[in-house]
């Protein structure tokens, strides 16, 4: 199943160290590596495993911010639920996903996620999740090298009021 079939189909599913700060180009870990999926925490992060069983933990979504989902008492934000579903869709457990640091963003956020595109049969995530309107675009200084591609995605589901573009 393609990731664009899965936009139009609801029904469809197919011990790195580096402190926050630390640009991924000074780091191989967990780059450019081939891993599985094991758990979809929200719209924009995943957990993820390696072939040969390494928990990579939390990986981050680069370029996107998802809407929240409900934590404790605080409830979802608008959007948050949806985002989430279509990200589970887009990499069910055991998916397999290639990650790839971006050279001009940290290694890891703030809550210790590692930073990463991810990539599903070719394609980023990060990408389809602005295109369905499912993520706004997260900016940073500097821009990730796929910044462009995101911001034509983020544009385009605006555009067409999209996902959480139409709902919120």
């Amino acid at each position: 199943t393609s990731i664009t079939a899965l936009l139009s189909d609801p029904s469809s599913s197919d011990d790195h160290t580096a402190a926050a700060g630390t640009p991924a180009a000074s780091s191989q870990a967990a780059s450019g590596v081939t891993a599985r999926v094991t758990y979809v925490v929200d719209g924009d992060t995943v957990r993820l495993q390696t072939r040969d069983g390494r928990d990579l933990g939390r990986v981050r979504l680069l370029g996107i911010d998802a809407p929240e989902t409900a934590h404790g008492s605080e409830p979802a934000d608008c959007y948050g639920d949806t985002a989430t579903e279509l990200l589970a869709r887009l990499t069910p457990p055991g998916a397999t996903v290639t990650l790839t640091a971006d050279p001009r963003q940290s290694d890891r956020d703030v809550y210790g996620r590692l930073l990463r595109y991810v990539d599903h049969q070719g394609e980023d995530l990060s990408t389809t999740m602005l295109a369905a309107g499912a993520a706004r675009l997260y900016y940073s200084v500097p821009p990730p090298v796929r910044a462009w591609e995101h911001q034509l995605a983020a544009q385009d589901a605006q555009d067409d009021a999209r996902g959480l573009w139409d709902a919120c």
